[in-house]
Order: structure tokens, then sequence, then C-alpha cells
């Protein structure tokens, strides 16, 4: 048993216990229109505006403006700091946004990163949000700062997940610091976007703008906290309407690529070899019509894909590494299933990586409330490694039902030689009370040898309201359960796991807001027999500055029914285990000039004990430069033979940037496990939309001695890349 400190009990008791004004703030103090009660008509612009973020032309005094924008953080309900003002028009070709967002102190507004894609969340900007086809459920996220610096994504069913940023959309934007504030202006092709065929387009439309310095987020339509999905609540969108006799076009972008590259790498201590490549390939993708859209890849290339952090698995789990691929990312949020990063019974990291793609397409289409898509992908045979070529295919089915229920389907199927596996699943979401929601999914493999077909399935109920959350799973995953197409960490378990959290808004002169989760959870094995079983509380404090202070305490039990190796010459044993982990950490805000973050571990680990300590600092100095660097380092004391070693991981990220065209970002890792130092520099010129061009180099060094040492002098040359790649873009 550990015994806490009588202080340590107080704070977690004052935390737990609301303020007075902490209830009274739950309460929203605005008593307009709420979500979709609001409305807002397009204006046709005769004249095409110019983007260059000042609105200057005639056609924005006569545009009906959007709002007002109504606070949901700090104090959910208030006017804002400072007002801001949405405008929108059209013509046959595009649509357009005039956006002003007031501030009576405009020299402290935060305009750093030039980066596509890059953090636009250290400064001043907002997100903006279209359900094209007006269902309540999906959108496009725009994602623009004071610079105009452009980043975006797709919602599916009211959620968003990683993969969901990696969609690019072509549309130009640019935005400009001014004497009452900063302002941009937009123009997204309607060859971009998706929408209905119909005469008079409806759509939702929501934005919000995010006050960098102080915080703040503001709305509009306002969307209260009780439905905690926020601004990706879809169904509470702001009605617009007024677009009418738009052009279509045939709607087909053709991206060809030209790559040649050159790669250094070690046969033996004393060996190296070289190897050249030049190669051509092209991605098409035709909306066949407003429903239905077609994407085709030939000769795939995947060379300016960024690296992985690296991971040091320490557990006897499959670690996850999320997938960085430009094709398999569009629309991904269409063909997930199962439980992400636990139990996925499609995961595309698997395709591609022992063999190389020739080629794939990819349907997807929308039709009313139904949701379909298709991926097939053919892969080489890979005759060093003996591997056999294979088709991997995935079928995806959606339904949006009234009452926001959605239910679905997957299939998926992989064919190599005499091989095949195959998963059948249906899935179904019930949301009700803002964004609470019961959900159960179930997947059955069919294996080409039937002692590897198994199934798994799960059923969750999840409480969010505005201040509080509750809710409660059980899981069964087989023991042969392994989808050839999917990711699963851990099978032969059936799970019972709950969750308990208070969150509210506080404002007060230091704390911004906090929250306290408890959680709870048992796994038995199939035969009935425990496994692991965990609980623990995480409190976690937000300062007014974005400063952040997180607390942990978990209890867990674990049962190994064999040994497995930590490391090479470490064999942890058969047994039971039981473990306390005590654990804190800070981080400071990162938008400022300097950050820092750190973290300290205790915890008992495999009758032992593990340490660990980590800490890490950014820089950013303007529009051009911005670093980061990080370090981990865990202390072992196992009662094991070789039980005592350290591991060590230090990463290093460095963005530059010219202009909004030409950025580069080195990526820098060693850890002590390997004994290698890994270094991916990516330099990306975006020479019209759309389309890059990129030189990428990787490098790969071990610097281990024959004692297992760091020795600057052991250098030793494992791989070097060196790529240059062309894309260019057709747009139809």
């Amino acid at each position: 048993m550990i015994r806490l400190p009588v202080g340590a009990l107080l704070l977690c008791a004052m935390l737990l216990l609301p303020s007075p004004s902490a209830l009274a703030q739950s309460t929203p103090e605005y008593s307009g229109p709420i979500g979709a009660e609001n409305e807002i008509r397009a204006i046709y612009a005769s004249e095409a505006p110019r983007i260059d973020g000042i609105l200057d032309e005639a056609l924005w005094t006569r545009t009906p403006i959007a709002g007002p924008f109504v606070q949901l953080d700090p104090v959910e309900g208030r006017a804002p700091a400072y007002p801001s003002e949405m405008r929108i028009a059209y013509d046959e070709n595009n649509l357009y946004f005039g956006l002003s967002f007031y501030d009576d102190s405009p020299d402290e507004i935060r305009a750093r990163n030039l980066e596509r894609g890059g953090p636009n969340g250290n400064d001043d900007m907002f997100w903006l949000l279209i359900d094209t086809y007006d269902d309540d459920r999906n959108a496009y996220l725009f994602e623009t700062n004071v610079l105009g610096t452009q980043d975006d994504a797709i919602i599916t069913d009211e959620a968003m997940s990683y993969s969901d940023w990696q969609w690019d959309g072509i549309y130009e934007s640019e935005g400009r610091v001014a004497d009452d504030g900063w302002h941009v202006e937009l123009a997204i092709p309607f060859k971009t976007i998706r929408f209905d065929n119909a005469d008079e387009l409806t759509m939702g439309v929501a934005i919000m703008r995010f006050l960098n310095r102080t915080g703040e987020r503001s709305m509009w339509p306002f969307i209260p906290r009780e439905y905690s999905a926020g601004i990706f609540q879809v169904s509470q969108y702001a009605t617009l309407r007024g677009i009418k006799n738009v052009e279509r076009g045939r709607n087909v972008l053709i991206k060809p690529y030209v790559i040649a590259g050159a790669q250094e790498f070690r046969l033996d201590p004393t060996t190296t070899d070289t190897d050249t490549q030049q190669d051509i390939g092209v991605d098409v993708k035709w909306a066949v019509n407003p429903n239905v859209t077609l994407d085709v890849t030939v000769n795939t290339d995947f060379a300016q894909v960024e690296a992985d952090n690296v991971q040091l698995d320490l557990t006897r789990f499959n670690l996850f590494f999320p997938e960085k691929r430009e094709f398999f990312l569009e629309r991904a949020g269409l063909f997930e299933f199962g439980d992400s990063r636990q139990t996925e019974t499609f995961f595309s990291r698997r395709i591609g990586i022992t063999n190389d793609i020739l080629g794939g397409a990819r349907v997807v289409g929308q039709f009313d409330r139904y949701s379909v898509g298709a991926l097939t992908i053919q892969t080489a045979e890979n005759k060093d490694l003996g591997i056999d070529a294979a088709n991997n295919t995935v079928l995806r089915g959606r339904a949006d039902l009234q009452g926001r229920t959605t239910v679905g389907g997957i299939f998926t199927n992989l064919e190599q030689g005499d091989f095949s596996n195959r998963a059948f699943g249906a899935d179904v979401r019930k949301r009700f009370l803002g964004n609470s929601e019961i959900s159960a999914w179930y997947s059955r493999v069919e294996d080409s040898r039937p002692d590897l077909s198994d199934a798994a399935g799960s059923i969750s109920l999840d409480i969010r309201r505005a201040d509080y959350g509750f809710g409660g799973s059980y899981k069964n995953v087989g023991k042969r359960y392994n989808p050839a197409l999917g990711f699963v960490r851990r099978r032969d378990m059936v799970s019972y796991a709950g969750f308990l959290s208070y969150s509210p808004q506080v404002n007060g002169d230091l704390v911004r807001s906090y929250s306290v989760n408890t959680y709870a959870s048992l796994i038995n094995g199939q035969d009935g027999g425990k496994q692991s079983s965990s609980y623990g509380l995480r409190a976690n404090v937000r300062i007014r500055t974005n400063d952040r202070l997180d607390v942990r305490i978990d209890n867990n039990f674990e049962r190994l029914d064999r040994s497995f190796f930590i490391r090479p010459d470490a064999e942890i044993l058969a047994g039971d285990y039981r473990a306390t982990s005590i654990s804190g950490s800070f981080r400071t805000d990162n938008s400022k000039l300097f950050s820092t973050s750190g973290g300290y571990a205790w915890s008992q680990y495999f009758g032992g004990t593990r340490e660990n300590w980590e800490g890490g600092f950014g820089l950013r100095t303007g529009k051009y430069l911005n670093m980061e660097m990080g370090i981990s380092h865990n202390r072992f004391d196992l009662p094991i033979d070789n039980g005592r070693f350290e591991a060590t991981t230090i990463s290093s990220n460095i963005n530059m940037a010219w202009s909004r065209d030409l950025f580069a970002k080195a990526l820098i890792q060693y850890d002590n496990f390997s004994g290698d130092i890994q270094a991916n520099i990516r330099i990306d010129w975006i020479h019209s939309p759309g389309a890059d061009l990129f030189l990428v180099f990787n490098t790969n060094y071990n610097f281990h001695n024959a004692d297992d040492q760091f020795d600057p002098r052991a250098r030793l040359l494992n791989n070097q890349v060196g790529i240059a790649k062309l894309t260019y873009v057709i747009q139809l």
C-alpha cells in the first residue's frame, strides 16, 4: 500500500469539490439562438474579390454578417473580448469568405507559422467548417492563421482523428494585420469540395476563433459545452443558404510525379553498397458525379513521408505507428472500424511495408444519409524476402439514421499466394444528450488456416456533459483474432472498464480550468483467469497563460503466463506482479518565445522499480525558425539477470521557413538501445497550389562501440538516402 502525505490528500479533495463560481458558470449567459437555429445567406459576387486580406471590395459592404460570436472558453456564453465578423459570397467557381477579427492590441497578435500543415495552434487563427451535404454528420475544416497559412481536415461522423488532418484541399487564403485587428479572405473552389447535385444548395457552416495570448475561444453559431464534441458537432451548425447555379465542371485532378534518388547501405561492418532509382507515377482524383469520387494511384511512391518518432518497446505488446501516407489518409475516417490504436479491423499501415505498391484505387460515395467506400491495393512480389504479391481489399458502408444513429459494416480481404484472410464486421453508434453515446462493434476473421479464425467485439457507454462524464465498456478479443489488414494490440482477453471525470470551467485569477479523472479496468483471459487490472486517478490544472500541470497515481496488477525479453539479455519471468506508480509533469505555453516541459515518474515494475525523467524546451524565434528538443530517460532496477539498465531517447525538431511556399523540417533522433542516430530532413517547395518539389535526405549511423557504449569515434553507417520528388497538379 502507498501512503500519501496529508497535503496531497487535501489537494485531491479540493480539486474534487467545485467552487460556487464554477457551478454558476456551468450555465451559459448567452440567451440567443443555439447552434442550428442560426442561418446566413451567401451573396452572389458579380466580380470576384481579390484575395489579399483587405476587405475593401464593395461586395463585402452589402454582404450579411454572421454573428454575434459567443465565447466558449474561458467563460461559456459570454461575449468575447473582441468582436469577430464573417461574410460569405460566391460565384460560379468559388465560395468566398471575408473574415474580420478585431483586436485592440494588434502588436500582441501572434503570427509565426508559415509552414502549411504546421503549428498554427501557436498563433491567432480560426477554424472554418462547412457541412457541404447538410447531412449533420460530416464536414470540411479549413484552418488559417493571421498570415494566411493553411491547414485542413475532414470531419467524419462528428469526430476527427490524426489521419483526418492529412487531407489537402486546394484553395486561396491571405491574411493581414491592421490597426483594428486582423483580416483574412478565402476563396474555396467548388472543385475542391463535394456537395449535392441540387439547383440551390443548402449547407451547414460554423467558425471558431482562437485568441492565443489569452486562450479565449469564441464561435458562431454558439454550440454549448454540453455538446462535448464542440465545433465538431456538425448537427448543430448554422444553415447556409443562397448558393445556386454553380459550375461543377469535370472535377478531375491529375497529379503526376517524377522521382530520382540514391541510397548507400551497409552490407557488413566493412562493406557498403549503393543503389539508385528513377521512376514516374501518377495519382488521379475524379469526381464521377457530385456523390461519387474515384482515386487511382499507379506506381505509388511515398518518398516525402516524414519519419516515425522513435519508440522503445518496453512492454510485451505491439507498438502502434500512425499512418502518414497521403493516399491512405484522405477519407480515412470512413474506413475506421473498432477501437482506435487498440483493436482495428482495418489499419492501412499494414499495406506496402514489405512489398512495393504497384497501384490501387479507392471509391468513396455519399448518397443522402448513406456513405460507402471501397479500397483495393495491389502489391508486388518481394523476392528478397520470399513474400508473394498480394491484393488488399476493403469495403465499408455506413448509414446515418434518424435520431442520430449510425450503423455500418466492413469487409477486408488479403489474398497472397495460397494464403487468404478475410474479416467481416458490423458496428452501431447512438448519440444522445449532447454528445453522449452508446456504441458497439463486432468483427470475425476467417483465415485459410482454420485454427486461426476467431472474433472480437466491444460495447461501450459514454456520458459526456458540460462539466462531467462517466461511462464503461466491455470488450472481448479471441485468442486467434488476427485480421491481416488490421492492428491488434492484445488478444485473448475479456475486458471491463469504467471512468468518471469532472472538468468545470473556473476562470479564476490564476486557474483557468481543472479536471479530475478516475478509472478502473479488469482484463481476464478467454479461460476466465485474471490477466491484469488497474485503477487510478489523474488531475490536471490549466493556468491562465496556457501552462499545464498534471499529476497521476496508478495501481496495476499483471499476470504473465510466459516470460518475455524486455531487451535481448534481460528476461522478465512468468508470474504475478503488482505495481504502484506516481507521476507529475508540467508544460508551459508553447506559443511564447521560449517554452519548456518536464516530468518525473516512479513506479514498481515487474518486481523492481522504474524511474523516468523527461524534459524539453521549445524556441519560437518568429516566422522563420522554430525549434523543439526533448529527452526521455528511464532507469530500471529489476531482480533478474542484467536487470539494471537505462533507456534514453533524444529528439530534436527544427522547422525553418522562407515563405508560405518554401519551408523545411529536420527530425533528429537517438536511442541508446540501438545506438543509432537518425536524421530525416525534408525540404518542401509548393511551386503551385497542391504541387510540390520535395528534397528528402535520411541518414542512419550507429555510434556504439564493441562494449555497447556510445562512442563518436565508432560511427558506422547503416544507410543514407537522398531523394528528389517533383509533383504537378492538373485540375480540370
